[in-house]
């Protein structure tokens, strides 16, 4: 039973997170560490405040200290800096790498046995960084990448088409960046393949359009990025966790030969239950797509150099 959960860093992601966790889940610890020790506090003290209208008896802690987080089943890493206009995810790679780094060897220290989901951009290279620097296997630590571009992509398949939304779906596979691939394929609505709905030049502006949402947003908000989805999504992985729900989520995931990849941290579909990453899932790529996702481990590691 996961019975405490830690969120590093109580930015955007981190405060809406913590909001959604404490209106739907059943948590008898939720630790809100930030550098700040004082945002953090402050944050828990007004999420204290919503208890009389959601009515959770979980204890909130706000603090700067790692010492708090001690044996938490699941630790949620969205600590770092965030992108700003004009800024690509990678441009943010090497100063929230020596962050990531740091934040690794506290988890391993303290919480030796919890599932770590990651939220940091760029999501896939930080991933990477807390398995390595863990030591944990590889199914306990995870990346959000692909859980949110596949929501990305159905509110745009949904603004195409005006189909309902809860008919659509989607995945998407490969780096959560410009480098992403949207798998045509997999676009369906009720399992009837978005290709025999919609023209292919829509479909190609859909795909374009979903590599571009994260971008798109930060042109108009300027010194902050996209925290409302992205904290969603966060809380829909830890949910598949905390119900044991054995979803079937595209996160970012140590490879070991799947889909020809080894050594790095691509988004990939997976069943994710109670333990973390039960499976990767293999599912048939065009020439294409396949091609775009084994050029993922050439970019993977000229950016690691």
């Amino acid at each position: 039973m996961v019975k405490k959960v830690s969120i590093i860093g109580v930015g955007g992601v981190g405060s809406n997170l913590a909001f959604h966790l404490l209106s739907r889940l059943d948590l008898e610890e939720l630790i809100l560490l930030d550098i700040s020790g004082d945002l953090a506090k402050g944050i828990a003290l007004d999420l204290e405040d919503t208890r009389a209208f959601l009515g959770f008896t979980t204890t909130i802690v706000g603090t700067h200290k790692w010492e708090k987080t001690k044996n938490s089943d699941i630790v949620v890493v969205s600590c770092g800096k965030a992108r700003g206009e004009g800024q690509t995810r990678y441009d943010l790679l090497k100063e929230n790498l020596r962050i990531a780094k740091e934040v690794a060897l506290k988890i391993r220290r303290f919480s030796p046995f919890s599932i770590v989901i990651v939220v940091t951009n760029p999501v896939d290279f930080i991933t990477y960084v807390i398995k390595k620097e863990t030591g944990f296997e590889r199914k306990r630590v995870m990346g959000l990448g692909g859980v949110l571009d596949g929501a990305r992509l159905i509110n745009l398949i949904y603004k195409e088409t005006g189909l309902d939304v809860g008919s659509l779906e989607a995945l998407v596979v490969g780096f959560h960046s410009k480098d992403m691939i949207p798998l045509v394929s997999k676009m369906k609505v009720r399992g009837i393949n978005l290709e025999e709905l919609a023209e292919r030049d829509k479909i190609e502006t859909l795909k374009e359009k979903t590599k571009g949402r994260g971008a798109e947003i930060v042109k108009f908000l300027r010194t902050r990025s996209a925290c409302f989805a992205p904290s969603l999504s966060a809380y829909h992985m830890v949910e598949t966790v905390v119900k044991n729900k054995r979803r079937i989520l595209c996160v970012s995931v140590y490879t070991k030969g799947e889909y020809g990849l080894r050594n790095i941290c691509v988004g990939l579909p997976c069943i994710v239950g109670r333990s973390g990453i039960i499976k990767i899932v293999e599912v048939d790529l065009s020439p294409q797509e396949r091609k775009a996702l084994l050029d993922a481990e050439r970019i993977f590691k000229e950016c690691m150099i």
